[in-house]
C-alpha cells in the first residue's frame, strides 16, 4: 500500500489573505466586467486558482458569479438567464449553454 502524504493545513493568515484577495478578485471582476469580458473571466479565474491553492471555499454569493463549466463571469441578463423553477434557481450561461442549479428554501410569512 502506498502512503498518503499527510495534509498539512495553511496558517490562518495565509487562508485570510487568500480570501480576502479572492472577494477583491470577484470585485474588479465586476468593475471590468462592461470594458474588458475576458479580463473578468481571468479574474475568476486567478481567484478560483487562489482558492485551489490555499484550500479555502469560494464565499456562496460569489459562487454564483462564475459558470461552473466555461468559468466565465456572469451577469445577469448580459451574458446569462436567471429562472425560479420548484425550489431552485437556474443560472443558465449563454456563452457555454450550460446551466447550474442553486436551491432555495421557501420561507413562510
Amino acid at each position: 500500500m502506498a502512503n498518503k502524504r499527510a495534509y498539512k493545513p495553511k496558517p490562518a493568515y495565509q487562508t485570510k489573505t487568500a480570501l480576502e484577495r479572492i472577494r477583491k478578485l470577484f470585485k474588479e471582476a465586476a468593475s471590468a466586467f462592461k470594458e474588458d469580458k475576458k479580463l473578468s473571466n481571468r479574474y475568476v479565474s486567478l481567484a478560483r486558482k487562489i482558492a485551489m491553492k490555499y484550500k479555502v471555499k469560494i464565499p456562496s454569493p460569489l459562487k454564483k458569479r462564475f459558470c461552473k463549466h466555461c468559468y466565465s463571469y456572469l451577469k445577469p441578463s448580459v451574458n446569462c438567464r436567471v429562472r425560479l423553477q420548484k425550489e431552485k434557481v437556474v443560472y443558465y450561461c449563454l456563452k457555454c449553454k450550460k446551466f447550474m442549479r442553486f436551491p432555495y428554501k421557501n420561507k413562510l410569512l
